[in-house]
């Protein structure tokens, strides 16, 4: 394939992927908020909180991974405290590093989350690809970098 029609289809996927990403973002925003009780970007920090070991992750980590600037990290994670989901722990070798911890309440509001998220996407996208299809999908979305 030429390097003008290669560099074409690839953008015609990054539209698809956007264009998937705003419209299932959407739909899942509809379900987290009145069947989990938080709002989808509580649901991710509490997913990457929940994968990681000891359910820690050092405030900037998280905001990179959770695709937020530092300011947004701090505010989103000091209402998700005040909640009760996450709680704040200092470094012990580094005093100036911070660390959210997901709490017990957390690790339960994450495992009702889920499963609204899953039966989300089941019912908004999932019912709309063959699982041959989601599988292509994933393993060619697999192979990009991440940030």
């Amino acid at each position: 394939m030429k390097k003008a029609a290669h560099a074409t289809h690839v953008a015609q996927v990054w539209e698809g992927v956007e264009r998937a990403h705003t419209s299932m973002s959407a739909a899942l925003e509809r379900d987290m908020v009145p069947e989990a009780g938080m709002p989808l970007a509580w649901y991710q920090v509490l997913l990457h909180l929940s994968r990681a070991e000891g359910g820690m992750m050092r405030y900037q980590d998280l905001a990179r991974c959770a695709g937020i600037s530092n300011s947004g990290a701090s505010r989103r994670l000091d209402q998700m405290t005040r909640s009760g989901l996450i709680e704040r722990r200092l470094c012990a070798t580094d005093r100036r590093g911070v660390f959210a911890h997901i709490t017990t309440k957390g690790e339960a509001a994450f495992s009702r989350a889920h499963k609204v998220f899953l039966g989300s996407l089941e019912r908004n996208f999932g019912a709309r690809l063959k699982a041959e299809e989601a599988s292509v999908i994933s393993e060619a979305l697999a192979r990009l970098p991440l940030s």
